[in-house]
């Protein structure tokens, strides 16, 4: 659990678990989750959320439009269209964000653990002198 000093919304939608398989990352927003065992697909699953999210409330599109193709077995059949090259570059932008923040944010975790180690040597040490305090001093 992150303490509050860098806790942020990145934790709720990027949450990992430890399971006997070893562990399972969950990225969740905008109402869609997806289970991942890596974490790097979490990233890419959580990016894909937030830039479909971003692109449907703008009303850009994020897919070219479903084609119909002639297929010597089926027949007709629709084909879906690709992804949109803005949206393949916004998608990109995203996961560098993402991994730029959380970067950013294990090393303050690191500098947290620093100063909590250097604030509790402090504090033995003051306590320490209060306790060896001689009679008559305020």
């Amino acid at each position: 659990m992150p303490d509050n000093r860098t806790a942020s919304a990145i934790d709720m939608a990027l949450q990992k678990y430890a399971t006997p398989a070893g562990p399972l990352f969950v990225a969740e927003r905008h109402g869609r989750q997806k289970k991942c065992f890596s974490r790097d697909t979490a990233i890419r699953y959580l990016a894909f959320f937030m830039t479909t999210w971003a692109f449907e409330v703008s009303g850009f599109h994020c897919r070219h439009p479903d084609i119909k193709v002639c297929h010597p077995e089926r027949g007709e059949v629709w084909q879906r269209g690709g992804v949109t090259k803005e949206y393949h570059l916004a998608h990109q932008r995203c996961i560098r964000r993402l991994r730029r923040i959380l970067a950013r944010k294990r090393e303050m975790e690191k500098w947290c653990e620093k100063w909590d180690a250097m604030h509790d040597r402090y504090r033995n040490e003051v306590y320490e002198l209060q306790a060896c305090k001689p009679e008559g001093i305020r």
